[in-house]
């Protein structure tokens, strides 16, 4: 009787499993062994994850919009197939478990939650720092633009 070889799960392996390709699979490798709760959700390559999530959770039912973003549904899609403690296992984990899901035949029921469309996932994105919204350059640019107000401020009193 042969033994079947031994197939490696590498981490580029679970991307390409669940629709990654192999360009975007390299720049998100690293981001696999990260928690979903300490990434950031602005990273080029959590946006592709997360998307590729959420077209496999599609085709297991749950009718979310594939925006690339952590949404409320796309949550909920998550906890009911991994559990409520999702966000503190490794990325690598919750897709191991998706694939095992997906693999197993299950279906996910549509969440109650209402799909967030592409231009509606601001309203689940927190404020900046002392609650400014978020802008490209971050801090710099608000930095930048209190001095040239303070330039401004100065040269009219003088």
């Amino acid at each position: 009787m042969a033994i079947a070889p031994y197939k490696e799960i590498t981490a580029r392996t679970l991307l390409t499993q669940i629709g990654m390709g192999q360009f975007n699979a390299t720049q998100a490798i690293v981001w696999l062994f990260t928690q979903p709760a300490t990434s950031d959700p602005k990273q080029p390559a959590v946006i592709l994850i997360v998307s590729a999530l959420q077209r496999q959770l599609n085709r297991m039912g749950a009718g979310l919009n594939e925006t690339g973003y952590l949404d409320l549904p796309t949550a909920s899609a998550l906890t009911t197939i991994v559990g409520d403690r999702w966000e503190t296992l490794t990325w690598a984990d919750n897709i191991k478990a998706v694939i095992s899901a997906r693999d197993a035949g299950l279906t996910i029921a549509q969440p109650d939650l209402q799909p967030v469309g592409s231009d509606d996932h601001a309203a689940y994105q927190e404020l900046g720092l002392f609650g400014l919204p978020d802008v490209p350059g971050g801090i710099v640019t608000y930095g930048v633009a209190a001095y040239l107000l303070y330039r401004y401020l100065k040269k009219r009193r003088n």
